[in-house]
């Protein structure tokens, strides 16, 4: 009977101390697979729901790896990186997916070569249906702000930000998108290039042009042409 109580209480102590001793921990995951806003959502609430973690951000856009990053606090008395990266590579989003913790290097898109600047600015190879139209707007500061903010709206998903291409959706598709900052001051012989695929569209990039107006996509172009590349 003492052995009993003694025990117990020996117990209750170990558990007051664990308990008061815990200390609550932060990690960032690099995640693979959102590909929609309903992923994001579906990763965190799961996440909490089973491991009574908390998610406390989810940076989609403006990573210096370019892969989304969720920033988890969880108890290290009871949670371990470990458990929290093998959770999520279990939960499925909406539509199946399966999500994954991102290990190694980054996708770095390829710089263009000196001759794939020479063939866009010449329109393109095969692409015989582009017609060298020429920008019939010009790129004042309100052309530009305006196109500023279509390509936040609009472009940011799968381009980024700064137009380097690591987009939060870009993960979720099969042509991974190029920098935009190449255009940074292209001729204006570029520019019906850029009307074309804005326009129609190809691979995963939607036709933009049954969206925007003929002057909102010319605008767009006069603001991808200011975009940098990242430093």
């Amino acid at each position: 009977m003492k052995r009993a109580f003694f025990s117990s209480v020996v117990a209750a102590l170990v558990t007051f101390y664990t308990t008061a001793n815990a200390q609550a921990a932060v990690e960032m995951f690099e995640i693979e697979g959102l590909i929609s806003p309903a992923s994001s959502k579906t990763l965190i609430s799961e996440l909490e729901a089973q491991l009574g973690v908390s998610v406390t951000d989810l940076n989609l856009k403006n990573t210096d790896s370019g892969w989304p990053v969720l920033t988890v606090e969880f108890d290290s008395g009871k949670v371990v990186p470990e458990d929290i990266e093998k959770a999520i590579g279990a939960i499925e989003d909406p539509a199946g997916h399966k999500y994954r913790v991102h290990s190694g290097p980054s996708h770095s898109n390829t710089d263009y070569t000196e001759e794939e600047i020479a063939a866009i600015a010449a329109l393109g190879p095969g692409l015989p249906d582009i017609v060298p139209v020429s920008n019939p707007v010009a790129a004042t500061e309100e052309s530009i702000m305006n196109g500023k903010a279509l390509y936040d709206k609009n472009c940011t998903t799968c381009h980024g930000l700064s137009g380097n291409g690591y987009g939060p959706a870009a993960h979720g598709i099969m042509t991974f998108p190029r920098q935009l900052w190449v255009w940074n001051n292209a001729p204006a012989s570029a520019d019906a290039y850029l009307y074309w695929f804005i326009t129609n569209g190809r691979n995963e990039m939607p036709p933009w042009g049954v969206i925007l107006s003929e002057n909102e996509r010319w605008d767009l172009i006069n603001y991808i042409k200011t975009l940098t590349k990242p430093e």
